[in-house]
């Protein structure tokens, strides 16, 4: 009887003994987990802008080509831009012309969204100025009669007014998501006001690089865009 209590109570101090053990090496091991550190890539992510491209292989009275880049500055913080060029031959009911041009955007994005774990994704404000210099040719105009009662008469000019350019102020809103490792599709919204522009002698640019169509009735516009980027990655941190 008393070997048999004996035995009991050396089991009893075994188990206690392995199951101090076990519970420290668990938490150890979320200690571990919850001390991992994922890092983030930094480089220089560049791609094309699909939506021009797509738009040139449509419509016949379009050409245009655009390039998107960013660096991460910081977690959140990017430095990105814009960089093409455009041109359009308008033929419409009032007025035929052509502008073609350059144009380049930069500013910064900011991310708002927290990433899980290893995600690098963004949904993101961003903020640029930017610059647009075109030539532009006035083939024809109509004269603006607000009666049907008298015959509209037609101006054609065929004058070329070279040296155009504006500047303007722009907001997007946008995401950028990773689709494979360091592979990125990216889609924005852009809200636009115009700054300054030089216009040609008793005309208006009607269309500009990197802004698009102009307006009578005010200083806004806004575009869109939604294209492909790679990140080169420069180191982690």
């Amino acid at each position: 009887m008393i070997q048999k209590t004996y035995m009991f109570k050396y089991f009893i101090s075994i188990l206690a003994i392995l199951t101090f053990f076990t519970s420290n090496a668990q938490g150890e091991n979320e200690i571990e987990k919850d001390s991992i550190v994922y890092k983030k890539s930094y480089g220089l992510r560049a791609g094309l802008d699909l939506a021009s491209l797509i738009r040139t292989a449509l419509d016949d009275e379009y050409t245009g080509f655009q390039v998107l880049a960013d660096y991460r500055l910081s977690d959140r913080l990017y430095i990105a831009g814009e960089l093409g060029n455009e041109s359009l031959d308008r033929i419409s009911e009032s007025v035929d012309y052509e502008t073609s041009g350059s144009f380049i955007k930069a500013g910064v994005d900011y991310n708002f969204y927290q990433n899980w774990l290893d995600m690098d994704n963004m949904i993101y404000g961003g903020a640029r100025i930017g610059y647009a210099t075109m030539s532009q040719t006035l083939n024809r105009y109509d004269y603006n009669i607000d009666n049907n009662y008298f015959p509209v008469f037609t101006n054609a000019v065929d004058r070329e007014f070279t040296g155009l350019n504006m500047i303007w102020l722009e907001i997007q809103l946008g995401l950028k998501v990773e689709v494979l490792n360091n592979l990125y599709m990216t889609a924005n919204f852009q809200l636009k006001r115009q700054v300054s522009e030089k216009t040609p002698d008793n005309f208006d640019n009607l269309y500009v690089p990197g802004y698009g169509r102009t307006f009578d009735t005010g200083n806004i516009g806004v575009g869109y865009s939604y294209g492909i980027m790679y990140r080169i990655p420069f180191f982690k941190k």
